[in-house]
């Protein structure tokens, strides 16, 4: 890289110039393609998930109307974001997490966790949960009976994944155990009484 380069590449990527709002932004912008080619085994867990945020903002750029503009985007997925980590402790509760795990993974005491989760999902957002789940199931069924509309789900990936959600979203509708957390603590059990293996 030749001097004058590197010096104007250090200047436009200096922290400070972000101060600036006559400058441009010198960093990835939200506006900008996803990050396809970045080296992901050298990403920490941050970039990965900045990453997926920006996935997210890009999604609703592409998919809202007119109307919803980057910061509209951005605060859109906060506030989904926030509705979704309740969503996933209710889950892990029903998989059998204590509060103390899941206190540790969110890096709060478990009473923390516990308080501020405790009562999730409210009846609003278990309702809203059942309408999303009905629209999915509703739309597969329908693209299952006129494939000459939809195409073939399986041959499409977005498709095959919807089949595969709604598969399994009537198999623990039914009360079936599909994932290995959800048998945990039928499994445990059984082998301490084959191997005498003690109480942890």
């Amino acid at each position: 890289m030749e001097p004058e380069a590197a010096k104007k590449l250090s200047v436009t990527s200096s922290p400070r110039s972000a101060l600036d709002p006559s400058r441009p932004w010198p960093w990835v912008s939200y506006h900008d393609p996803a990050w396809y080619a970045t080296p992901w085994e050298v990403a920490s867990d941050e970039d990965l998930a900045d990453a997926a945020v920006r996935l997210a903002i890009r999604y609703l750029l592409s998919q809202t109307g007119p109307n919803v503009k980057i910061c509209r985007s951005a605060a859109l997925v906060e506030a989904a974001a926030k509705r979704v980590m309740a969503d996933v402790v209710a889950e892990a509760r029903t998989q059998r997490y204590s509060w103390g795990r899941i206190g540790e993974q969110l890096g709060v005491p478990r009473t923390a966790a516990q308080k501020r989760f405790g009562g999730a999902p409210t009846a609003e957002r278990a309702q809203t949960l059942e309408d999303q789940y009905t629209r999915m199931r509703d739309f597969v069924k329908s693209a299952e009976l006129h494939p000459e509309m939809y195409g073939d789900l399986d041959e499409d990936e977005d498709g095959y994944e919807l089949r595969v959600t709604r598969d399994r979203c009537v198999r623990r509708r039914r009360g079936q155990t599909i994932d290995p957390l959800d048998q945990l603590h039928k499994v445990l059990p059984r082998r301490r009484r084959e191997t005498g293996a003690p109480k942890e």
